[in-house]
């Protein structure tokens, strides 16, 4: 029986010729689209694909009162005719419609169609006549109240073109019908079912029959493709029979409850397919159905909805549950089971459920949303222990040898098992467990078999502790098949597990089961590790570990291989403290560089290491990938900058020269901080109290939730071409302080890598690479030679000391060596205790020095004082000549002039002035005696000194200075040639500024002036009269502007222009403010102008200003333009202004004023006339 080929019966009645013409049409068209399904009491609308099936119509196959095998049942009930005239409609078509109506109506049935098949006719349809007037005879006689119940389409097998709409709709309304159909009726179903259910707890209720009535329900909704809500269905059921079960745990068991609890004789697999087992469902209906059979029927139903919606994962996770609770069920009940049964049975049904999942698609992928993988590990991991359980009962597993009583034991359970289903031809579960029972080879195998599946299936799902307890079960079965070269595998991965994650106890157990096995394979080097891990191991006493530890020696003596054993450093000994031990001067090539190790030996006893080693490494990978040049090997003192940027790179770079084991808080190890969580339900009711941790990303890892296994690496030895090292020492239990010495080479930076103990010159402990990794620097530095001025600036003219220091570097310097140093011009110097005068060329013989040693020697230096006349830096270059190089070094240096002189040209009619004014640039007073000034090369003139000879010191410094004048005393020639004058004075610095005391050396100074334009040429006068009539200038009121220029000297120029430049405050002039005016006649011009104060007061006269004026000149008609060839230039030549030299024009008036009165106002105007 196939309850997926069971489709919703529709019967037929009317014309049945003209169904069984259109019944193929209709199974075809109808389960082709799908339809929305709004059922009753809210639940969510459905999309259904519809089937069905038509049979004719009769009474005997109409639903009697107390019979619900919906399945069988006809859930629609339509008649068809092709009448098309009215006459024949009321004389045979009205009477066959009426008497099937009728006996619908007296089995209450209320879901009919009545369907009117016509043909399309042209002729017709031209007329325009109703084509409907059958159709609404028998919607007025049977539908008055539901039109939807009559229908007419069109023959499809007539004419195919025209019936399509009509055709679609009519299936579309049978649908619709249907479902409501079905509607109706599960509600009515539903109300049956309920009402049985809360009749559960009286006498001669059986679940049995509850059970039939509810699957007629999931075989109803597995019809119409609804497999989830079947499937809620057969868990509702499932649920309700653990109830039961529990129940009679702690209260009376019904009386159909003890039907179950019968010993049962027969455990065969459960059959997992989409086929209903008809057996078992026959034994449930006659109530005589076992336990176990009954869950199985059950979860293969279960199993059946779960395939059908594509959810193996959900399968093979309800399979664990279903097993674990048929067991649970067996001890309540209190259900007497045949040694090994339940074993069997168990190991059956988990092969039956991985064999069915996993010929569902998608299945086996663990990337996939489902979940199968998960617990299908789980599966195979439970089948695996319950055919060891069959082994150790039946006497198959190693080591053991089957009696006659186990035999018999083997023969009861295959016969239990019973024979597979026939026509199956793959090895089926029960095939493979009775051949696992017939031998112990076949045992053997099928063991082996399924524990690799469950290990392999726990790794690749990400569970490795799981997958180490399976081998660590393989392990012990080796073992005892005298395989211990398998068994060693598993145990070795099972303690890099137990290691990795902290489990010290089951590694230690581990280690002494895998040293076992080493010993038994005669594996010498993995025998001593282990017996060194073992020796090592805290968590094992006293006694094993001494054991294990004379048996690595002993193994220690018979190894005869060159190559040493190596394991690794931690297996025997704690790393405590690495220490680079620091000096106070930085270490240079061949110096030796120590380092202290505390090493913390976990060994039992003491034992001799004959040398170990700390590998050191040269940083050079962070120096590439930074993009830096790699360091020359020889290095000169006039290293260019790029080559400074890889020592900038390895100064920035940390060096970390101490590592000290961190200490572990055992409180906090040990204490977790937890806290009270209680769930409450929607009605405030408690669900469940836990306690959950603070915060647990401080105790748990991500590998701890995960079980993602990380592998440690054995040690591997790296290569010791560079190495510090010791001898021939013994370590003790407990903790040892050693110190590594060697020496250093090249310049750069080095890292401490792996420590090696070679303990009695064949066991080689490794450490992995420290971390933080410890450097040193091992340095190169060239001797250098600087020359430093001090904190005070240098200064020209002045005898100063600088510093000439010299640093040794990373080399030694030996007496007598010699520097030479050679200034520039105007440079000198001298060692400052030195007999020699001041040279340009100074050779200094150094000091003995060691590395890194500084030497200084006090120079003087005096650089020339220059005739400056700003305060510009002098710049001299020191060239050094060093021993140790070939190359020449030049040190600039800046003097700033002590002082500047400056010269002015002042005028006083005819008069000449020359003023000299010496201006201090710097904190440094500076004594100034015996100014002179003297004309060179023209005795047509002379100077006539103005200076003080006797008084105060004349002292100047920043913000002081010195002025100094002279007459300039001006022959009869009308020539004005240059003067070149020089300046000459005597300074000394001071040397108590206190006291005004300075040095008794006084050096020269001269500088050159050259003066021009030194005669006076003309003179302008100024000033301002009231109008006539005014005695006074009034503020408001106009005034007359007198200038008057005058010729003193001959001049050239006898067209000037004067301009007046008056303040806008103060003056208002009115008219013109400049004009030209010609001297060539008379050496006296007047000008009068306007001009009106705008303010009271002595106010300042307007300022002139006279130019010389260039009239405007035509070019010769021969000039060419410059550039361009053949072009003659014609345009007339502007006029221009040319300023005279200071000096030439000489302003009379300059700095008079005249005295304005103010404007007259109203007030005084009144006041005036009253006085009158």
């Amino acid at each position: 029986m196939y309850i997926m080929d069971n489709k919703p019966i529709i019967t037929y009645s009317g014309d049945k010729a003209l169904v069984s013409s259109l019944e193929t049409l209709l199974e075809k068209g109808i389960p082709q689209e799908c339809t929305e399904w709004k059922r009753s009491y809210g639940r969510a609308v459905k999309s259904v694909f519809i089937e069905a099936k038509f049979i004719p119509f009769s009474k005997e196959i109409l639903p009697k009162d107390s019979d619900w095998h919906l399945t069988k049942q006809p859930i629609f009930h339509t008649f068809w005719t092709d009448c098309s005239d009215v006459d024949v409609y009321k004389t045979s078509v009205r009477d066959e419609i009426e008497n099937w109506m009728k006996i619908l109506n007296q089995h209450n049935i209320h879901d009919w169609l009545i369907v009117l098949v016509e043909t399309y006719d042209v002729k017709k349809t031209n007329k325009l006549l109703l084509r409907t007037s059958v159709l609404d005879k028998i919607r007025s006689d049977f539908a008055s109240k539901h039109a939807d119940r009559c229908l007419s389409v069109i023959n499809p097998i007539r004419s195919e073109s025209r019936s399509a709409e009509s055709w679609r709709g009519m299936l579309t309304r049978i649908r619709v019908l249907v479902l409501a159909a079905y509607n109706r009726t599960l509600i009515k179903f539903e109300e049956v079912i309920r009402e049985q259910r809360e009749r559960r707890n009286e006498p001669g209720w059986n679940f049995c029959h509850y059970f039939l009535l509810q699957e007629e329900l999931a075989f109803v909704l597995q019809m119409l493709g609804l497999h989830d809500e079947a499937l809620v269905q057969y868990d509702e059921l499932d649920a309700l029979f653990t109830q039961f079960v529990l129940n009679s745990n702690v209260g009376d068991t019904p009386a159909w409850l003890s039907d179950f609890q019968k010993p049962f004789d027969s455990w065969s697999s459960i059959v997992l397919s989409k086929q209903l087992d008809v057996g078992r469902r026959c034994l449930l209906t006659e109530c005589r159905i076992s336990l176990l059979d009954f869950r199985g029927y059950l979860f293969s139903r279960q199993s059946a909805m779960l395939l059908l919606l594509l959810r193996p994962g959900e399968l093979a996770m309800r399979a664990l549950q279903f097993l674990h609770m048929c067991i649970r069920e067996l001890e309540i009940l209190e259900i007497s089971t045949p040694p090994g049964a339940v074993a069997c049975w168990v190991f059956l049904c988990c092969l039956e459920v991985l064999q069915t999942c996993e010929s569902c698609p998608g299945s086996t992928d663990c990337d996939s949303g489902d979940s199968y993988p998960v617990h299908a590990a789980s599966l195979w991991a439970y089948a695996r222990d319950k055919l060891r359980e069959l082994g150790e009962l039946c006497g198959l597993t190693p080591g053991l040898e089957p009696t006659s009583e186990q035999l018999h034991t083997v023969v009861l359970l295959s016969a239990g098992m019973g024979d597979p289903p026939p026509g199956i031809k793959q090895p089926t579960p029960t095939d493979k467990l009775k051949e696992a029972l017939s031998s112990k080879e076949a045992f053997k195998k099928h063991y082996l078999e399924l524990a690799e599946l469950a290990m392999g299936t726990f790794k690749h799902i990400g569970r490795f502790r799981s997958a180490r307890m399976v081998g660590r079960d393989l392990a012990d079965f080796y073992i005892k098949m005298e395989e211990p070269h398998k068994a060693s595998v598993f145990l070795a991965e099972a303690f890099l597990q137990y290691e990795e994650e902290g489990w010290l106890k089951l590694a230690a157990e581990t280690l002494l089961e895998l040293a076992s096995c080493y010993k038994k394979t005669d594996i010498v080097d993995r025998f001593i590790r282990t017996c060194a891990k073992i020796a090592g191991a805290k968590d094992l006493n006293c006694q094993t570990r001494i054991f294990y530890f004379d048996e690595m020696m002993s193994a220690l003596i018979k190894f005869s291989s060159e190559n040493p054993v190596t394991t690794q450093l931690s297996d025997a000994f704690q790393l405590n403290r690495v220490e680079i031990i620091k000096s106070s001067k930085p270490i240079i090539k061949h110096s030796v560089v120590e380092v202290e190790f505390e090493v913390e030996s976990l060994l039992p006893k003491e034992v001799c290491c004959k040398r170990a080693s700390v590998l050191v490494n040269e940083v050079r990978e962070t120096l590439r990938q930074s993009g830096l040049p790699d360091p020359r090997p020889h290095e000169m003192v006039s290293e260019k900058k790029s080559k400074q940027h890889s020592e900038d790179a390895k100064a920035s770079l940390k060096l970390v020269d101490r590592y000290i084991k961190p200490e572990v808080n055992s409180e906090i190890a040990q204490k977790l901080a937890m806290l009270e969580h209680l769930d409450y339900k929607q009605d405030k009711n408690l669900a469940s109290a836990s306690v959950v941790a603070k915060n647990p990303k401080q105790f748990l890892r991500r590998t701890d939730s995960q079980g993602k296994y990380k592998k440690v690496n054995a040690a591997v030895k790296s290569d010791f071409i560079c190495e510090f090292s010791l001898d021939n020492f013994t370590l003790y239990p407990g903790v040892n302080t050693f110190v590594l010495k060697g020496k250093a080479q090249q310049k750069g930076i080095y890292q401490l890598g792996q420590l090696s103990l070679m303990v009695e010159g064949k066991l080689e402990f490794l450490s992995p690479i420290i971390l933080p990794r410890l450097s040193f620097r091992v340095v190169r530095e060239p001797s250098s030679v600087s020359l430093n001025k001090g904190e005070k600036d240098l200064l020209a003219g002045l005898e100063q000391e600088m510093v000439l220091t010299v640093s040794s570097g990373s080399f030694s310097i030996d007496e007598g060596t010699c520097i030479r140093l050679r200034t520039s011009r105007g440079l000198c110097m001298q060692l400052k205790d030195s007999c020699e005068p001041l040279s340009n060329e100074v050779t200094v013989c150094l000091p003995e020095a060691q590395p890194f040693e500084t030497k200084s020697m006090l120079m003087k230096v005096l650089a020339d004082m220059p005739p400056v006349k700003d305060n510009t830096a002098v710049e001299h270059k020191v060239s050094l000549h060093l021993p140790w190089t070939s190359e020449e070094k030049n040190i600039t240096l800046h003097f700033q002039p002590s002082f500047k002189t400056s010269c002015r040209l002042y005028t006083e009619h005819a008069n000449k002035f020359i003023q000299i004014v010496v201006c201090g640039l710097n904190q440094q007073m500076i004594e100034l005696k015996d100014p002179e000034l003297v004309i060179k090369g023209n005795k047509d003139h002379s100077l006539l000194s103005h200076n003080p000879t006797a008084g105060q010191k004349l002292v100047i410094k920043t913000g002081l200075k010195c002025s100094f004048l002279w007459g300039l005393v001006l022959g009869d020639t009308d020539d004005t040639p240059p003067i070149k004058t020089e300046f000459s004075i005597k300074y000394s610095p001071i040397i108590d500024p206190l006291k005004r005391m300075s040095s008794p050396e006084f050096k020269p100074y001269s500088c050159s002036f050259e003066i021009k334009d030194y005669k006076t040429l003309y003179e302008v006068k100024s000033q301002v009269e009231p109008l006539k009539g005014n005695e006074f200038c009034r503020a408001g009121s106009m005034c007359h502007l007198q200038l008057h220029v005058r010729r003193i000297n001959p001049s050239s120029h006898n067209s000037l222009m004067y301009e007046v430049l008056a303040d806008q405050t103060i003056w208002a002039v009115c008219g013109r403010t400049a004009g030209v005016i010609s001297l060539e006649d008379s050496d006296k011009q007047s000008v009068t102008l306007d001009v009106m104060p705008l303010i009271g007061g002595y106010l300042p006269l307007p300022s002139v200003r006279l130019s010389k004026y260039i009239p405007a000149e035509k070019k010769s008609p021969g000039t060419k333009v410059q550039g361009q060839k053949n072009k003659i230039d014609v345009s007339p030549v502007h006029p221009r202004l040319e300023p005279f030299s200071p000096g030439q024009v000489y302003n009379s008036s300059s700095g008079e004023q005249i005295h304005v009165l103010a404007a007259v106002t109203p007030a005084m105007l009144l006041d005036s006339a009253i006085h009158q």
